[in-house]
């Protein structure tokens, strides 16, 4: 059997190690964080695989591709192509929805061009194209018996101007015209000198071309003037126009025809179906007002005024106490004044029109809506645009109601569903209409094939766990879990083979529930002939696997070397193996000690009523506070809309930590017991170059203090700020503290490399002799939490740092270790580690979203006594999660559910995991089975 070698792999902290991987299985690669994982699969596997097929390609298609980096290897043989599945979401672009990432969207176009129909919006019937037979039909189908006018309009865009027109009319002997007056259609004569002598006016006119009662013996001659008429028609606006003809008959009731697509009933004409129609990136179908975004960036009252506690004269009102807006505050405080507008009242305490006053503006003052039109005058400058952006919001655009295309467009039917039913229905509904739907044979030999690629990649959508999401969806709005999933379904709907997919923890963001129906994708991805490698810590992933791969035997430096490598059936018998021990005993070692709740009687809890916010139907939800709770469901249950985007924003505002607008809610009880809100979660530390560990941390100058207080230090007058790395004194004048330099290349990628002056060690070589116990700076900073531990054993504050490091699982870590290089999971455990150095745990509600993810099983025991520690010290901890063994830990549980998008928002269930386990109608409570962890 085929397999691809790597030989002498030194990729990041591997150490220089042979790896066989089997063609055409699937492969799972664990092991701790920071064990090599990513470096072997990613960095090195997909990096390798992705350079020498670019290699492969033209000079002029390589021009187009950022060229890959080789990795740090000896030898590779037999690699495919490869692909990178990765739980990373850069998507920033609102253009971009789930319906034109999944291609979806572009099949529905070529649907809507070829079978959609357009219905008139007042009468609901199908705008038809109708020549003189269709005309004749219609007339005798509705209107038998009916005595009236057969007329064409006469209008200024006829070839002949209004004079010669009349006098060509009269020449031709048509004598009859009907005009309106008031509200009133009457026959008028073209003959009579009083219209000679003023001409026809053409408006409201229409020219008599027969007159007749519609009986079956006048067939013949109606079908005759109808022939007539149009003719008539082309002759006084061009062979090339479309005719436009209406009966008029004697109760004053019109019926229209016309040769152009138009309503049977009135005169609407629907937007011709040309070419972007239904292309909200093309300018002939974008909405006119929302140029096919679907929102608009309008001034947002919260962000402009976003502590409502605040006067005038503290700066309630943000923009106008900027710096550069002095002149403008100066004019605010002054119509305040003479206008009798309290400046030092709270803003929420201003009667509604001094409000409106101030907002809108007036005469003799700009106001906030004038200030913001005064400055979308100098957009042209950089930072005005970025100080507008501050301040402004998406609002859904009113015209197209957030579905980026013209609403003309929404007149086109398929099956009497328009281009918002496709938009906002769900995918798994989506799915099941279009099974449903009974299509015309014509319609089946023009768009079978379409309808097969529709119907497959809804169907793999749906089987990775994302039927809840909808095409409208925007991009950038998706977790780094699902844009993974749906890129996974991308590829099954290609149907490639022969090629190496690598993803990276795809069953992040998914409850247990539905992982097998991820498993079940994954394998059919492999018998297609591809080769999966897959980043997982998931047991049933894991339990899934061909072949297994298994990194450590610890994480950073004590990492890089493989503990295990061979068959999934062997893998859990293997007794080295710190995974297989857990996967074997699910990791049972120790009781759970929960505290007890009782939401009848425990007096400390937040109540929330009446949340509404999404998809959450009006629930009321009970948060115990004091306690470890986690909030659970599945997929799209409504998990983050609750505790992101209602209870977060609501205890954010109360508490002044941000000022963003919570969702839909009635009320919320129970705020008296809280003192802080802090959200944990794992965005990155910092965007700053210089932070490390120990600059978040903030320990960074106790360490500098200790280095200027030694006597070498002493003596050259070196002082603290002299080891920093945000200030001119010690650290390399070259890089600026950062180890590298970055070249702009104009037009190409900007290049980064190691900084030739210090060698990438950020200081200059005078600090090397400065020493505590005969480590320098530099060295002390490349040294792990383990090492610096034993050298400042004797520094209390110090000391506890780096044990509490230990207890969070980041004994590996540098001291230096640049903060940009950290993974979400490290950067949240430091946050976590951060606040349980300092004193205010008592009182402060934890929340975090999904904490586990890229933790392995150890860790996540880690992570559970770390934050079983926050609510000893008095906290309160919520968090997301679908971890089994989280939850099993859990004092409290909330279940959201059952469904996901619309099929979800009820709370399901709460209780212990134990009650849960015992509940009928809990999906996560099967999951719970045992009181061990």
């Amino acid at each position: 059997m085929k397999s691809i070698k790597l030989f002498g792999v030194r990729q990041n902290n591997l150490k220089n190690i042979d790896v066989e991987i089997p063609i055409n299985e699937m492969t799972v690669i664990c092991g701790p964080s920071g064990s090599g994982k990513s470096s072997l699969a990613f960095e090195t596997l997909f990096a390798e695989g992705q350079r020498r097929f670019i290699e492969s390609l033209s000079n002029y298609a390589k021009q187009f591709i950022q060229k890959a980096p080789r990795p740090e290897i000896d030898f590779v043989e037999n690699i495919p192509p490869a692909i990178a599945l990765e739980q990373k979401n850069g998507v920033k672009n609102s253009r971009s929805f789930v319906g034109s990432v999944t291609e979806l969207v572009d099949y529905l176009r070529l649907l809507f061009d070829k079978i959609s129909v357009p219905l008139c919006p007042i009468h609901k019937e199908e705008c038809v194209t109708q020549g003189a037979s269709e005309a004749l039909v219609e007339l005798f189908k509705n209107n038998q018996n009916k005595r009236g006018y057969l007329l064409i309009p006469l209008t200024p865009d006829s070839l002949l101007p209004s004079r010669e027109l009349h006098a060509h009319l009269l020449q031709q002997g048509y004598l009859r015209i009907i005009i309106k007056k008031g509200k009133k259609w009457i026959v008028d004569s073209l003959a009579e000198s009083k219209r000679i002598e003023e001409g026809l006016t053409l408006k409201n006119c229409y020219l008599v071309i027969d007159r007749f009662e519609i009986l079956e013996e006048e067939k013949n001659r109606i079908s005759d003037s109808l022939e007539q008429a149009y003719s008539w028609y082309h002759q006084l606006y061009g062979l090339g126009s479309k005719a436009k003809i209406s009966f008029f008959d004697t109760d004053q009731n019109w019926v229209h025809f016309s040769e152009d697509i138009s309503c049977p009933k009135c005169d609407y004409s629907p937007l011709p179906k040309i070419q972007g129609i239904f292309n909200s990136n093309n300018p002939v179908g974008a909405c006119p007002s929302c140029r096919g975004f679907g929102s608009l960036l309008e001034v947002d009252p919260h962000k402009v005024i976003p502590d409502e506690s605040k006067s005038i004269k503290e700066g309630a009102i943000e923009p106008f106490f900027m710096p550069s807006a002095e002149a403008e505050k100066k004019e605010l405080i002054k119509f305040c004044q003479k206008n009798k507008i309290s400046i030092d009242k709270p803003w929420r305490e201003l009667a509604q029109d001094e409000k409106t006053k101030i907002w809108e503006g007036t005469k003799d003052f700009i106001g906030v809506k004038g200030l913001f039109r005064f400055l979308d005058s100098m957009k042209y400058k950089m930072h005005v645009r970025i100080f507008i952006a501050r301040y402004r919001s998406a609002k859904v655009c009113p015209e197209c109601q957030g579905q980026r295309l013209r609403p003309e467009v929404y007149q086109y039917f398929i099956q009497n569903k328009n281009w918002p039913f496709f938009m906002t229905t769900s995918l798994k509904d989506l799915q099941l209409w279009f099974s449903k739907v009974s299509w015309s044979s014509s319609q089946k030999l023009a768009m079978n094939d379409v309808m097969i690629q529709i119907q497959n990649r809804l169907s793999y959508l749906v089987k990775v766990g994302l039927g809840y999401l909808t095409l409208g969806r925007e991009t950038r709005s998706l977790s780094g879990g699902e844009y993974q999933r749906i890129m996974l379904a991308n590829q099954l709907g290609m149907e490639l083979s022969q090629a190496l997919y690598v993803l990276d923890e795809p069953t992040i963001g998914l409850h247990p529930h539905d992982n097998e129906k991820l498993i079940h994708i994954m394998k059919h991805l492999r018998d297609l002939g591809n080769t999966l490698v897959i980043v997982e810590h998931d047991e049933d992933v894991i339990r899934a696997a061909d072949t297994i791969f298994e990194m450590g035997p610890g994480s950073g430096i004590y990492g890089g070397q493989i503990t295990y490598q061979g068959k999934a059936s062997d893998f859990f018998n293997h007794s080295q193996s710190l995974t297989a021990g857990y996967l074997k005993n699910s990791g049972s070692g120790f009781l759970l000690l929960k505290r007890p709740v009782d939401l009848k009687t425990y007096k400390y809890k937040l109540e929330l009523e009446g949340c509404q916010g999404h998809n959450l139907k009006n629930i009321d939800v009970t948060v115990p506070l004091n306690r470890f709770v986690v909030v659970s469901g599945v997929s799209g249950s409504g998990k983050s809309t609750l505790v992101r985007k209602i209870l977060y924003p609501i205890l954010a505002n109360h508490f002044q930590r941000d000022f963003e607008r919570p969702l839909a809610f009635k009320s919320v009880l129970g705020l008296e017991y809280l003192k802080d809100v802090v959200l944990l979660d794992q965005s990155p530390l910092s965007r700053n170059a210089r932070s490390m560990p120990v600059t978040y941390l903030k320990i960074f100058d106790r360490i500098r203090e200790q280095f200027a207080s030694t006597h070498v230090a002493r003596s050259l007058g070196y002082t603290a700020s002299f080891f920093s790395l945000n200030v001119e004194g010690g650290r390399c004048p070259v890089c600026k503290g950062t180890g590298y330099q970055e070249i702009d290349l104009v037009f190409m990628d900007n290049v980064i490399l190691l900084c030739e002056e210090c060698d990438g060690t950020r200081y200059k070589n005078e600090v090397k002799t400065i020493c505590i116990q005969n480590y320098n700076m530099i060295e002390v900073l490349n040294m792990t939490v383990e090492e610096a531990a034993k050298l400042f054993a004797s520094d209390a504050p110090l000391h506890r740092t780096f044990n509490l490091l230990k207890e969070v699982g980041l004994s590996y870590l540098k001291l230096g270790q640049s903060a940009q290089t950290l993974s979400g999971g490290e950067a949240q455990r430091l946050k976590i580690a951060r606040e349980l150095l300092e004193t205010k745990q008592k009182q402060t509600l934890y929340v975090l979203d999904e904490p586990t993810t890229g933790l392995h099983f150890r860790e996540v025991d880690l992570l559970i006594s770390v934050l079983q520690k926050l609510v000893d010290a008095g906290g309160s901890v919520l968090l997301i999660e679908h971890n089994t063994r989280v939850m099993k830990a859990a004092d409290w549980i909330i279940e959201l559910g059952p469904g996901g998008g619309a099929e979800g928002g009820l709370l399901l269930a709460e209780g212990t995991s134990e009650e849960l386990h015992k509940n009928p109608h809990s999906i996560t409570g099967p999951y719970l089975g045992t009181e061990k962890r």
